[in-house]
């Protein structure tokens, strides 16, 4: 028994016979898997997060628009400079919130109407 124990290092011993072969060339099988990870995971999430910005610069008056907390609202007016929307969520009673504007998640519906498109 101890004599096949002592032959198992044997097993993972390079052969000095053998031309060793370089980390660089050892290593470009792993370099589609790298390609294919980019393609699958990375650059969905980047057009992903491009369109979600494109919709918060395009918003404007009148918008209506589901926020991260799930509050629906129509929105009252747009501050760019402070990253801030103000959404009007009860219109019987006018009841207005103020949000970031990267918490609006979807726009729902887009105002059509040019004269509501002014910004206060």
């Amino acid at each position: 028994m101890p004599g096949w124990l002592a032959s198992i290092p044997l097993l993972f011993a390079a052969d000095a016979a053998e031309p060793t072969v370089s980390p660089l060339t050892q290593l470009l099988p792993f370099l589609p898997v790298v390609v294919l990870f980019y393609f699958i995971m990375i650059r969905p999430q980047q057009q992903q997060e491009r369109k979600r910005r494109e919709m918060i610069d395009l918003l404007k008056k009148n918008d209506k628009v589901l926020t991260a907390a799930g509050i629906y609202g129509t929105v009252v007016s747009i501050d760019k400079d402070n990253d801030k929307v103000v959404l009007r969520v009860d219109d019987d009673r006018g009841v207005k919130l103020a949000f970031s504007k990267s918490s609006v998640v979807k726009v729902l519906e887009a105002s059509t109407d040019k004269a509501d498109n002014k910004e206060v």
